[in-house]
């Protein structure tokens, strides 16, 4: 693994070497997408990869420590955040608010990270089905891929957990809005002796993240990785550096959410102040955390990039004052050249 130690060089293997892989590889599962027999999962594959394709491209990201592993990670991470987003897409804007359809859904993400896995009945709970072998084919990828990873097999335990919790909360946070919160909390109950320093509402962000697994991966290059290695990044990542990341995803699409009467976990904050701590809070912990990790400055990057990237968003404006109050105090604690040129990326990325 590659030590990458500024901006300019990190954007420059970006667009150099993992934007063309990604473009490729994304470009054939949009074609794939195309061609699903059934209308309504048609729909749910294309509009997830319309409205959500800036997912894979921060998820590729990561491959840039490892450009000789390049066609290795970045197919192995756009076919397995697709299916995140894919999946997002049939629970979120489906008429189904079944527990047990969701989970069987997402059963074929920890079957992705397990080579050899059996293929299931994905959509055995639904009566849409005939996907022309879409979401089998992003498994069989996945699995393919992370097989050729020279230490996946010490890294596996830990990504199928945040795998699986990444499962979990997409099943509670779909169920019938009546029952959600109850459910989350009760969910809760069982992490919040393990994760003390957090809130409810903060771990459940935490689990919606899929950066964690990604880091996972590249670290799996390298054939002698250390235990304390994957602890470390497994430690920054869960709870600090994922949490940042959809804590940030959810402040942004607050007046959003309010407004379409969705669950939005910066909203159980008691007040802007105690938001802009908490957010605070997590970005301290993260910078601190990613110097211990083996290539820290790439991910002391992307502790910047996550708050360029996210507050470079155009909802990000004085039309929406609670989500500009506390955009302006987290923009400075990402001081310095590095912040501003991930600003900059970020805006012409979103244009």
């Amino acid at each position: 693994m590659s030590e990458l130690r500024n901006p300019w060089q990190l954007l420059y293997r970006v667009y150099r070497h993992v934007q063309p892989v990604l473009e490729r590889e994304f470009a054939a599962w949009q074609q794939m997408a195309q061609n699903i027999p059934n209308p309504e999962l048609r729909k749910q594959a294309l509009d997830s990869m319309h409205t959500k394709k800036f997912h894979c491209q921060g998820g590729s990201v990561y491959a840039a420590q490892v450009i000789p592993y390049v066609e290795t990670i970045v197919p192995l991470i756009v076919a397995y955040q697709t299916i995140s987003d894919y999946l997002d897409n049939l629970c979120d804007r489906s008429t189904s608010l079944d527990p047990q359809d969701f989970r069987q859904l997402h059963t074929s993400m920890q079957d992705a990270l397990t080579p050899g896995a059996p293929l299931r009945d994905y959509y055995r709970y639904r009566e849409d089905r005939d996907d022309g072998g879409y979401l089998a084919s992003l498994v069989q990828t996945c699995q393919k891929h992370a097989a050729q990873l020279p230490a996946y097999a010490r890294i596996q335990s830990r990504v199928v957990e945040f795998s699986t919790l990444y499962s979990d909360l997409q099943v509670y946070k779909h169920i019938a809005p009546a029952l959600r919160e109850s459910e989350l909390l009760k969910w809760w109950d069982q992490y919040k002796e393990t994760y003390g320093q957090l809130y409810w509402q903060e771990f459940a962000a935490v689990t919606g993240s899929t950066i964690g697994i990604f880091a996972l991966f590249c670290l799996a290059t390298q054939e002698d990785v250390t235990e304390e290695e994957i602890q470390a990044v497994s430690g920054a990542y869960f709870p600090w550096l994922c949490g940042l990341h959809i804590l940030l995803d959810y402040l942004i699409d607050l007046e959003e959410d309010r407004l379409g009467g969705d669950l939005n976990f910066v909203s159980y904050y008691d007040s802007d102040v105690d938001a802009t701590a908490r957010l605070q809070f997590f970005i301290k912990q993260a910078k601190a955390s990613v110097k211990r990790l083996p290539n820290s400055s790439f991910h002391r990057m992307i502790v910047d990039g996550l708050i360029a990237f996210y507050l470079a968003d155009r909802k990000v404006n004085r039309n929406q004052p609670h989500i500009y109050t506390i955009a302006k105090q987290l923009l400075k604690q990402a001081k310095g050249l590095p912040s501003l040129l991930f600003y900059v990326n970020s805006l012409l990325v979103r244009r």
